[in-house]
This record gives C-alpha cells, structure tokens and sequence, in this order.
C-alpha cells in the first residue's frame, strides 16, 4: 500500500490553471516560488504555480532532488531550470501539459514495465476514468481563471460568458425581475439553461431555481476557484440529466499552502456602474501532511445601472405597425422603425381620451398640465396603427414604458467554501467539503400605471380597469370639471402613470449551503473505490414591493366630500382606515397614503438536494497497447421544493392582471436511483499508421419516481497516426427529464395589454397562408390594434416525458511544435420531444402559418365571433376576432437540431525581451431550429442568425510578458443577425439588421515580489450597442448580449503570503 504522498511520488502533479478554449495553451510566465526539495513534492509545488499539467512516471522522480526555481519567469524555462542536472528531462511540452522522463544521459533508472500503474492522473469533465484532457474524445475547454479576470470580468458568468459556446444565460442584466432575478445560470449553445448541467468538483449541487436544476455559479467564491472545464456535446451517460448540450465543471483548488488576498473595484468612465469585489484564500498541512485544509470566501457588490443613466429616449427604437400599408407585395412596410417612442396615455400626468359623444366626434386626447390646465396631447409624428384612443407616435407628449427599466440590478454577495482531507491509512482518506453563501438582489419593475383597459386589477373574476373621475370628486381640477360639464359626462376615464409613488421593486434574499463527505481508499495497488454523501439547501425569500393593493387602491381612488373634506366614497374602507387618494397629483405621495393603498408581497421557496454515491474504477486487464481503464457506481438523488405565496396574493388582492402572478403552494419532490459504467481501451500504441488508438464507451440506467426508466450512452475514438496530428469523435445519447417547473407551475389567467396579433393590420400579409387561415379562424378582414389583448392560461404539467437528445462530435486536435496547436471539431445536437412552452403569441401565429387552421394551435385560441364586442366596464369596443382566449401549456410538443463548427488556436513566439502569444476560440453556428410542429415545415422556427444566436463568435486574445510587466488585449466579437429571423418577407420591417459589434478590453499587469497589480480597461473604445426595436428595446430587452455599460476601468491587487 501507498500514501497519499507516495503514490503522488509515482504518478502526475496536477494542475492549477490551464488556457482559456483550446486543449492546449502557449507558455506563460508566471511567478514562482519553488525551494530545492524532494521531486515528488516539488514536480507538483512547480504544476500549482505555472498552472499547468506535470506527467512524471513514479521510478523518474522517485529518490530524486529538483533545483528551487525563484521570480518572474516564462513556464518552459523555468522549467527546464527546475530539472538541469537532477537525472529528469523535459520529453514533451504543450503549453499547459509537460511530460517529464528520466534523462538517459543522467544516469536514470530503466523505465519499468508497462504494468506499472501510473497514479493521481486529472479527472477532466466529460469521463469519470482519470486522464490528460488532451486523451479525450469530446472537446473540452479550460479556462484558467485567474487569466481570465486581468481583463476585469469580476464574476464567473462574465468570464464564462467570453466563451463562444455560451448563450444568453440567466444574470443580473439578462433577468432583472422574475423567478431567478439575480441569479447566475448558464446556458451552453444557447438552447436553454436547464440543458446545461453545472458540476462542483465533478457532483451536482442543489438548484438555485424553483423551476429548473440550474446552479447559481455567482455564489462561489473566486479565490477558491482553480480552473473552469466545458465540455461541449451530451454528456448525461457519465452525469446523467441535464447534461443535454454539455456540462460545465467549476474545479476548486485544494491544498493550498499560501494565503492570497485579492481586492478588485472598478466603475465606469461615466461614474456609474461600480464593483466592488473581496477575495480570500489560505490552506495549511498538519499531522505530518496527513491533513489537509483549503478555505476561501469572497464578498462582492454591484450597483444597479439604468437605462436613463445611459441613453436618452431617442435610444429607445420601437417597432410599430404602419399605418401606410395595405397589403402584401405593396412595396410599403408593414412596421416602422420609431426612435422616439412615446404613448399618450403612459404619461405620467392624469390624461383622458374623448371620442364620439352624442354623435360629435371629438377623438382628442387630452392631458392634465401642472395640475390645473387641460391640453390635448401630440407628437412630433402621429401613428394611428390602432384604435385611436391608444394610437401612439414619435416625440410630443407621453411616456415610453422603458424609461425606467434597469440595465441590471444591484446584487451583493458574501460566500465561503472550505475542503478538510485527512489520510487514515496508507489506502484511506476521510474527506469533507462545505460551502454558503448569502445574496441580496434588489431589482425594481417600473411605476404603476393604469388605463381604461380591463388588464388592470383583473383578478378574481373582477376587471374594474383604471381611474374615472366623478363630478362630486372634490379632488377634481376645475378645467377637467368644465370638459365634462360641456360634454354632460359624468364619468370620465383618467389614464396615467403614477409617477408620484414608490416603484414597484422585487428582493431576492437567498441563502445557499452544502455539506459533504466522501471516504475514498484503494482495494489494491490497482482499484480505487469511493464513497460519498451531500446535502444542499437554498432558501429564497421574496419580496415584491409598493405592489398596490387592490382593493384599498380602489376604494382609496374613489374620493367624495363630507363636511368639506375628502373622504373615501365606500363607508366600510373609511371605517377601516381608507386614505383618499387623489388621481390628479403628481406631488408625492404621502407616507399614509403609500402605507394604505400599497403592499408588499413575500413569497418564499426551499429546495433541497440529496446526493449519494459509490464508485470503484481502475484497470481491469491489459491489452497490448495498455490497461483497459474502468469506471462503475451507483447514485441516489433526492430533490425538494416548498413554494409558499402572500396570503393577500392567494386573496387575489395583489395578482393583478398583467402584472405578478399568483404562485402555487407546493410541496413537491422527485429521487432517482442511477448506475452506470464507463469503459476505455487502448487499441493501438506505436503502429505505423497510429501512434494512438483508443476507444471508449459509457452506459447509464436511471429510475426516476416521475417517468420512469431512461437509458443513456455514449462511444468514442480518438485515433492519432502521428504524435502531431489527432483525430476524435463522440457519439452520444442523453436524457433530460421534466423539472419542477415544468411539471407543477401553477395554472394561471393573465389578461394581456396590447399584443402584435397575427391577424391585425400590420400583420394579416406576413405569411402567405396568414390571410387565409384568419378569415377561417372569423377574421375576414383585418383589424386595427384594439389595445387590448388575450385572455391566457398558461401553466406546467404533471404528465411530461423527458426529452431524448442525440449528440455527434469529430474533429480534429493539431499540434506541430511546442509553441502551436489547434483544434477544428464539428459538432451536431438533435433533441426530441423537447419540453417546451409555447408564448401565446407563437400560438397565435402557428394556428394562421400552418397549412391550415386544422392543427393543435388553433384549438387553443378562440375568437370573438361577433361583429363588435362592447365590454361595459371599460367601454372599449372590440372589431370582429379582436377578442382571444390562449391555452398555452407545457408539452412535450417540439424537436431542437443545432449544428457547427468550432475552433480553437494557440501560439506563442519570443519576440524582442519578452513572449508574444495568441489564443483564439471561435463558434460558427450553422443552423439552430425548433421545430414547434415536427413533421411540417411551417412550423419551424429558425433561431440561428437572431441577434441573440449570430451565426459568428469568436475572441482573440494577445498577450506580451517581460519580466514582471504583461499586457493583454482581448478581443470579442458578436456577429451580426436578425431582430426577427423568421420574417417572411422584406417587407415586413423598414430594417431588420442589427449589425455585428466587437469589443476590446486593455489589461497591464505588474509584479513586485509577493504583490501583482491589474489595471484593465474594458470596452476600452467604448462602443455602444446596436439600436433596435423589437417587440421591445433591444438595448434593453438584451442587456447580457451587447455591452451597455460601456468603457469600464477597474483596479486589482493581490498579495500572495
């Protein structure tokens, strides 16, 4: 038997930090401090410090000395320093992996045979059978964080975020409000983030989301992160579901012997946007190194950024209907671009619109100025596209909606991760592990605003729709009182923004821990075996506030006079305490008043996870070009949720429609039981035509309690017909089962506010089956917007099945010389019965594009049959099929293919007194569809060449070390694309591009012995992101994909004791 520092004297010094996107990375200088000692020790002291990867066969290095090795130094001369004369000699050198043999000419022992175990190889993701990432069949990609943070990315979704293969995932820009606000979620070849698993150290931890497995990655502390491996393609055979488009794992460092504090701030050329980031970690040996502990911890804070702290309005690009257009191939847009969007009635001063009234056509809208004149209202340009009470324009009066809404939130983190080792035996080591982490994330939605329309206060079967002014309200200006009076109205609708209150906001506060133990030994000197348990809880605890509350906003808004002072109309509210509130003010609003008319709503969620496993992997026998290696275990996995909502929201008193929707209380869980077993052999070694041939082959059985058994696999080959030059490729199946979610989302009703519906003027054209199939669906004709849009259900469901995803990988790993190599792999996802929910506007749309209306998706939309459809609360009159109801529910109803190509590019050369090296990675997507009604091609609905998936990503980066001084430029290019892929036709917007946008981040790093200091300016030419109006303002609506920030400096020093 062996200990632990024995068999680490016969096998690999592993690792610490490894390049960025490609399997092999160029040499680097680093810092190093290695005193002359034992080789077994200090080959591995050598590995943590240049982060790379040492291979050294235990009879090389065992009995020998290697050379101290001090300062500032490039890798590969320091390491040919650390060996000069000591019996060892550099074989092979890579970048990031060194092969290290015994010197002939030195005097070394003859290499024993090949039954000699080689011990303590990495375990990279993707295989559970220990190995150099570059023996694998599947692309992986390390990224080496402390390289990746020079350029001042100060969280591990930013510099995730630099990789080509990453999509939009979830973050503090991308998800300001909502389930997971503030969390950090990623989402690997942009098909969704619960197709990406996010491992720990190899093992799963407990879902920071209520309704997916996702792992908030912004909870781990950065001091205690060595190194980020992706894999790209399905890798669920090994880590079962989930792993549908590939696994990112975070790899903590362990045995550390040195403390190293870093502190980070940074803040925007424009004073804004600030930073602010902490980090610690330290370690110590003790029982003559039988026990080893890690620990680190991190505190972070970010400010929230705005979009008035950037762009004025005239940044603000909408999409509207033209009101010019009539019809199809008419040579006139359908939709125009505005660039200063404005709606009446979103103005923050009280208006109203009059139309026909007793006979007189009036069809005016009218504003409140300075709380005692009336007006109407204008713009600059007039676009009556709709019911001419709601049309909107460019410029004049009014509001654009996103006026207000966050670029991201502020988020502050506080977190801590610790690994204790302890060596019973010579063949038995006691492990544990925890981490926590605390987070505040503050988000704000918008003011509240209401209108004439039935969205508002919608719930409980009640649609009283906005304010109304009465005559004998005494809070009534005098010019508003002589409009109706000259009208003989006496009502009147008034629509506004409430400016003059508190924000509607949403806090997340969430707590994370886990805790673990694993006891892992050897059964001989050739089998190892563990055996391991973790536990993981995270708390949310949510609070939406200055949500009004319905009926006290009600009751409060209805004000009459008694004896001269104004009172709420309703006597039982006055009884209890009703505050009037006056509709016409923009003052602000008293803290009585705000304490009376709104509430905050306090929601919390629990989920929790059980962890279990076992494993024993080795060599079961040699063949004749090596050990055929092995992996088999068994796992158990136990997942919680509790979901409990705001006894007012359960009332309905703050489920509004349009705004936040009442939440399920849940008590729900699922467990699996899983096997699996992984398998390599070596075929050929040193033939002529294959210095290498291996393939391999993995297999997982998992019994879920909600569907049953799923299988998973995989096999590969890796084939090298010279040391320079190899080919690999994977071909896999993996399983992803339904989440939380998606099974047992509340069923919900929301009535929509204004939509794009298909069948509308703008749109009747916009394919060429639209026409047809809507005056099938009671449409003949197209309407104008009426402002008000459908009814929807939309929920999860209890009887889903997994989807079934099957993964191609080959390509190619290249590497010449020492300072060069490339990888070119080609990859190719095709996933069944995907798990999807259907917006209600892509049913809407699917039921009139599809051949013809005989299809799943007009079952779910009924129409308005009548000619017109007054509803009597709020007085709008609806066209013919204006009215809509939407069933929209989760379904296994849809297939996914995505396909391209990668590639990755190193090099580095001495040039002058330092060393010049390139890194490159880049992505070209060839194709990306949903195929939302598999089998007809109407359906199918292409995403690749969205501005969201351009068809092109890639970074370069470039580096130059002398000495102690290094300067960086990286480079990060976003393709060009579509706002809307799928349009039909050239006419359907004035401009549909959005052009390609590339960023530059300057980094100057400085050592002074035991001290390193960064400056990095990122978006150093300060480039603005693309204008575009979409649905929504891209700028805003896309905050993770474009940088809104713009030109960033930030500030790092760090001190290694």
């Amino acid at each position: 038997m062996h200990s632990p520092t024995s068999r680490l004297a016969t096998g690999i010094a592993i690792a610490v930090m490894a390049m960025q996107a490609s399997p092999a990375a160029h040499a680097e200088s680093h810092s190093f401090n290695v005193p002359s000692q034992q080789a077994a020790t200090g080959v591995r002291q050598f590995a943590q410090q240049a982060g790379i990867q040492v291979i050294a066969p235990g009879d090389a290095v065992e009995g020998r000395n290697i050379n101290g090795v001090q300062g500032y130094i490039d890798t590969r001369v320091a390491l040919n320093t650390l060996v000069a004369g000591t019996g060892l000699a550099v074989r092979s050198f890579e970048g990031d992996v060194a092969v290290l043999g015994a010197d002939d000419a030195g005097g070394a022992s003859s290499a024993k045979t090949d039954t000699t175990r080689t011990l303590d190889n990495v375990v990279v993701t993707g295989s559970r059978i220990a190995r150099p990432e570059l023996e694998q069949p599947m692309p992986i990609s390390v990224i080496h964080l402390d390289e990746a943070l020079r350029f001042g990315f100060n969280d591990l979704y930013s510099v995730l975020q630099q990789h080509p293969a990453m999509g939009v995932g979830n973050s503090l820009a991308s998800s300001v409000t909502g389930w997971d606000a503030g969390a950090s979620f990623l989402n690997l070849r942009n098909l969704g983030t619960n197709r990406s698993l996010t491992l720990i150290d190899g093992k799963r931890r407990v879902s920071s989301s209520a309704r997916s497995s996702a792992v908030d990655i912004g909870t781990i502390p950065l001091g205690m992160i060595d190194r980020v491996e992706i894999v790209t393609g399905g890798a669920a055979a090994v880590y079962g579901s989930d792993a549908v488009t590939g696994a990112v794992n975070i790899i903590t460092k362990r045995d550390i012997e040195e403390t190293t504090v870093s502190v980070t701030g940074g803040v925007s050329e424009r004073g804004d946007a600030s930073q602010r980031l902490v980090s610690l970690s330290t370690g110590f040996k003790f029982a003559d190194d039988r026990g080893r502990v890690s620990i680190g911890g991190m505190w972070t804070r970010t400010d929230p950024l705005y979009m008035y702290d950037r762009y004025p309005w005239t940044w603000q690009p909408f999409n509207l209907a033209n009101p010019a257009n009539t019809g199809a191939n008419d040579g006139i847009y359908d939709t125009v671009t505005l660039y200063n969007y404005r709606q009446h009635y979103y103005a923050y001063e009280p208006n109203f619109w009059l139309g026909t009234i007793n006979g007189k056509a009036v069809n005016t809208r009218y504003m409140l100025e300075d709380g005692g004149t009336v007006r109407p209202m204008y713009h600059d340009v007039y676009y009556s596209s709709g019911i001419a009470q709601f049309a909107t324009g460019n410029g004049g009066d009014g509001r654009n909606l996103t006026d207000h809404n966050q670029f991201r939130g502020g988020n502050e983190n506080a977190s801590v991760m610790g690994r204790a080792e302890f060596d019973f035996s010579d063949s038995t080591t006691l492990a544990g592990w925890f981490d926590y982490a605390g987070t505040d994330y503050d988000g704000d939605y918008y003011p509240w605003r209401d209108d004439t329309r039935a969205t508002f206060f919608s719930s409980q079967g009640t649609s009283p729709g906005g304010a109304k002014a009465y005559l004998d309200n005494p809070f009534l200006p005098a010019s508003i009182r002589a409009v109706m009076q000259q009208y003989g109205l006496t009502s009147l609708n008034i629509d506004r923004t409430y400016g003059n209150f508190p924000v509607m906001t949403m806090d997340h506060h969430r707590t994370t821990y886990t805790v673990g133990t694993e006891l892992s030994g050897q059964i001989s000197d050739y089998l190892d075996w563990s055996a391991f348990y973790q536990y993981g809880k995270v708390t949310d605890h949510v609070t939406d506030g200055n949500i009004p509350w319905k009926s006290h906003w009600l009751a409060a808004r209805d004000v009459i006079a008694v004896n001269g002072q104004p009172v709420c109309r309703d006597v039982v509210a006055r009884a209890n305490g009703c505050v009037p509130l006056n509709i016409f003010s923009t003052e602000p609003a008293s803290k009585a008043l705000v304490d009376y008319v709104m509430a905050d709503r306090h929601e919390f969620r629990e989920t929790t996870q059980q962890l279990a496993g076992a494993e024993i992997s080795g060599p079961l026998f040699q063949l004749p070009a090596g050990d055929l290696q092995f992996a088999a275990g068994l796992e158990y996995r136990k997942d919680t949720l509790v979901n409990r909502d705001d006894p007012l929201a359960i009332a309905g008193e703050l489920a509004y429609g349009g705004g936040i929707a009442l939440r399920t209380q849940l008590d729900v869980e699922t467990d699996v039981k899983e096997a699996y077993v992984e398998a390599i052999a070596p075929l050929l070694s040193d033939a002529p035509w294959a210095k290498r041939l291996d393939v391999e082959a993995a297999y997982r059985y998992s019994n879920y309690s909600t569907v049953g058994g799923t299988d998973a696999w995989k096999y590969g080959l890796v084939w090298a017909p010279m040391d320079s030059l190899a080919f690999r490729g994977v071909r896999s199946r993996s399983v992803r089962t339904p989440n939380f979610g998606e099974l047992y989302e509340p069923i919900t009703e929301t009535h929509q506010g204004s939509i794009s519906d298909p069948c509308m003027v703008a749109n009747y054209y916009a394919s060429p089956t639209r026409a047809a199939n809507c005056a099938a669906s009671g449409v003949p004709v197209p309407f104008v917007d009426p402002k008000l849009g459908p009814v929807t259900t939309s929920g999860g469901n209890p009887d889903l099945q997994p989807e079934i995803s099957n993964s191609t990988t080959f390509g190619f790993v290249l590497h010449p010389a020492d300072n060069f190599d490339m990888t070119v792999d080609y990859w190719n996802i095709d996933i069944d019965d995907v798990i999807y929910t259907l917006s209600y506007l892509q049913i809407m749309n699917l039921c009139v594009d599809l051949p013809s209306t005989d299809n799943p998706y007009c079952a779910a939309v009924t129409r308005n049959t009548d000619t017109v459809n007054v509803n009597p609360t709020v007085g709008i009159v609806l066209p013919m099929g204006a009215g809509v109801t939407v069933k929209a529910q989760t379904a296994n109803i849809a297939r996914m293919h995505a396909r391209g190509i990668d590639v990755g590019a190193n090099w580095s050369t001495d040039a002058g007194p330092g060393r010049l090296g390139f890194r490159f990675a880049g992505t070209y997507l060839i194709k990306q569809v949903l195929e939302t009604t598999p089998g007809v091609s109407a359906g199918d609905q292409l995403v690749d060449g969205a501005y969201t998936s351009p068809n092109v990503r890639a970074n370069l980066t470039t580096t130059y070390d002398i000495g102690d001084f290094g300067l960086a430029l990286n480079s990060r290019y976003w393709g060009s694309g579509k706002g809307n892929v799928n349009a039909t036709s050239d006419e359907q917007y004035d401009d549909n591009t959005v052009p390609s946008r590339t960023y530059h981040d300057l980094s100057a790093r400085y050592h002074l012995g035991d001290h390193a200091f960064t400056l990095s300016v990122t978006n150093l030419f300060d480039t603005r992101p693309p204008q575009m109006g979409f649905g929504e303002p891209g700028i805003y609506a896309n905050s993770s994909v474009y940088d809104l920030v713009g030109r960033y400096y930030s500030l790092n020093w760090t001190y290694r004791f």
